[in-house]
């Protein structure tokens, strides 16, 4: 994986991560902004070409 593809996994875990954590606190600014960033994370990634359908399921259904 080169150092692009590992940034952006990195940037989506970190903003699932920060999106499942404002939901438990209960923040919807900060869960809107969250959601906001992996948008834009999922669209640089559909752009270049990245799979992104494995390895974030966990992540997401607790979310």
């Amino acid at each position: 994986m080169n150092e692009f593809m590992t940034t952006l996994h990195l940037r989506i875990y970190d903003a699932v991560s920060a999106l499942q954590e404002a939901r438990e606190h209960g923040d919807a600014d900060l869960c809107l902004l969250q959601a906001g960033e992996l948008e834009d994370l999922v669209e640089i990634a559909a752009r270049h070409g990245v799979d992104i359908d494995c390895g974030y399921g966990e992540l997401a259904d607790a979310a």
